[in-house]
């Protein structure tokens, strides 16, 4: 998808403020009128109201009570309809997608948190303490034709997630930014038949 300017997005205290990863994937992601799309970690919504303004079906999830409010909030500013829901991962999210997109909270580091805000970039001790969760039940709640967009850091346990993805889906590296002190990845990752074989 391409960032359309004409998307009006309003910041709530303790809700990710879009940044250089929310862009990265949003761009990475392709999605269909008709399709439908699960944003999870929608956090100000940004991704879930570009793929509603595309024609997708679009569930939004945060476990964050302040990103649930912020997402409806903006959601109703821009004149789209979505499905919100407070979910710790796929917890309270039912049925399938086409596409399933996360930027997760990846960097590591000691898990002292204890606000929303570094709660949604922290990603515990390895990085990995809620992108591997994800990925390990991600795929009940994928059609057989469907992907996964996840945002990846160098700095949040790429090597193992990448390892993990590998058990059941085919994973194509489609953006990249390259920072000074990081480099953050889109992947896509689909359904591999013969993963149970590697």
């Amino acid at each position: 998808m391409k960032l359309d300017p004409s998307v009006d997005i309003d910041l709530l205290p303790e809700v990710y403020d879009p940044n250089d990863d929310s862009y990265l994937i949003l761009e990475a992601i392709e999605v269909s009128a008709g399709e439908r799309l699960l944003d999870m970690g929608c956090g100000t919504g940004l991704i879930a109201i570009h793929a509603a303004k595309a024609g997708a079906e679009v569930v939004a999830a945060d476990i964050n009570p302040n990103a649930v409010n912020c997402t409806r909030r903006n959601a109703h500013k821009n004149g789209v309809r979505l499905d919100v829901v407070q979910s710790d991962l796929f917890e309270n999210v039912r049925g399938v997608f086409d596409v399933i997109a996360f930027n997760p909270p990846y960097l590591a580091g000691e898990d002292t948190t204890t606000t929303w805000i570094e709660r949604s970039w922290s990603g515990g001790d390895d990085g990995i303490d809620v992108a591997g969760p994800f990925l390990e039940q991600a795929s009940e709640h994928l059609t057989p034709s469907g992907r996964i967009y996840i945002i990846l850091s160098s700095l949040g346990g790429l090597r193992t997630l990448l390892r993990m993805a590998r058990r059941q889906y085919r994973s194509t590296m489609v953006n990249e930014k390259h920072m000074f002190f990081e480099s953050i990845f889109a992947y896509r990752l689909e359904r591999d038949i013969l993963a149970g074989d590697k």
